[in-house]
């Protein structure tokens, strides 16, 4: 029986800037070291908003099943952005200063930049592959990063890419505004992980539909345990809570935040094709945050520079958490196509 190779969790630290202020925060990563290949290829896989590293799991077990592209990774790292899962504890006495004090909580472009900076990455054959909003992040990022460390190829999973002229009507703002909203009103305390799994399989939420393994780890690495005295009887309470605090997840949602100029999208394509395999994009089936005529609009911003488009059967907008061997499928055949050099623009469907 084929073994795979066992993650291990690891902490960087990353300089970056929050604000006009210098600061260090903490960088809890997964890593899998998966084969020896020198000129093999780097993944660096990151989450979208409110979730966390952990989710990909399954996503990279299926990945690492297929003998023949494994033999092309040389290792895959899974970070954890600055308030979420995990790094969020790491980070926390840092985050809660600076709101304290009115100052600016987070930029995770510049995060990602300094994670992609970072030495342990360095020579490294570099392939992006984000989901949603972290999608966004990316382009930002490689924006005003140096050449150098432009990745050998991007796959952005439903990206949500915004654009000036998106009007009030498109599916992007009006779930951007929900999200917004809802964030800030939706419950944050449960009394244990028992109580809350139940909850969230329980109601009308999206969790219903995640796969079992993806949800099982949400609860386990997107929450933590909190133990704080009543002030009226002195006793220790307890209750568990996400570990992204709701009114840091809230302004994440707001279009701005996901707004890039349509020649900066068009720049980075060019990059990433002429640093190696250039971007490609893996679709849901449903359309339920970006319409068809959102995809056309992404497309057309990125000159058509998209080498591949993927469609995961019977996936809404989180397609790693509700589809994730699916999705795993579907990144062996990319990272098939990107090691070989052959590219194939006609859209796919998964089944």
């Amino acid at each position: 029986m084929t073994q795979f190779p066992a993650s291990e969790r690891r902490v960087l630290s990353l300089h970056t800037t929050l604000g006009s202020d210098p600061v260090e925060l903490k960088c809890s990563t997964l890593y899998y070291p998966v084969s020896r290949a020198k000129d093999g290829l780097t993944l660096v896989f990151t989450h979208g908003l409110a979730g966390h590293k952990e989710q990909y799991d399954p996503t990279i077990a299926r990945l690492l099943s297929h003998t023949q592209t494994r033999a092309t990774i040389r290792d895959i790292w899974v970070p954890d952005f600055p308030n979420h899962g995990q790094t969020a504890l790491l980070n926390r006495p840092v985050l809660d200063a600076r709101k304290a004090a009115g100052k600016a909580m987070c930029n995770i472009a510049l995060y990602l930049q300094a994670f992609l900076s970072t030495p342990s990455l360095k020579s490294s054959t570099v392939v992006g592959i984000a989901h949603s909003g972290s999608c966004t992040f990316w382009i930002f990022a490689l924006t005003s990063m140096p050449p150098s460390l432009t990745p050998f190829a991007l796959i952005m999973v439903e990206p949500t890419l915004m654009f000036p002229s998106l009007t009030p009507t498109d599916p992007r703002s009006i779930h951007g505004a929900a999200n917004v909203r809802g964030s800030l009103a939706k419950r944050d305390r449960w009394p244990d992980r028992e109580t809350l799994m139940k909850w969230l399989v329980g109601g009308k939420g999206v969790w219903r539909k995640w796969d079992k393994r993806v949800l099982s780890s949400y609860v386990r690495y997107g929450f933590e345990e909190v133990n704080e005295s009543d002030l009226g009887t002195g006793k220790r309470k307890s209750y568990v809570t996400p570990t992204l605090r709701k009114d840091e997840e809230s302004p994440l949602y707001a279009c701005l935040s996901h707004t890039v100029e349509p020649e900066s999208l068009g720049r980075v394509c060019r990059a990433v094709e002429e640093a190696g395999r250039g971007v490609h994009v893996v679709w849901a089936d449903f359309e339920e945050f970006i319409s068809k005529m959102a995809r056309d609009e992404i497309l057309d911003a990125a000159e058509h520079r998209v080498v591949s488009q993927w469609t995961i059967k019977g996936a809404g907008h989180l397609v790693p958490q509700e589809k994730p061997d699916e999705l795993g499928e579907a990144l062996v055949e990319i990272l098939n196509t990107i090691a070989s050099g052959f590219g194939n623009a006609k859209a796919k469907t998964k089944m």
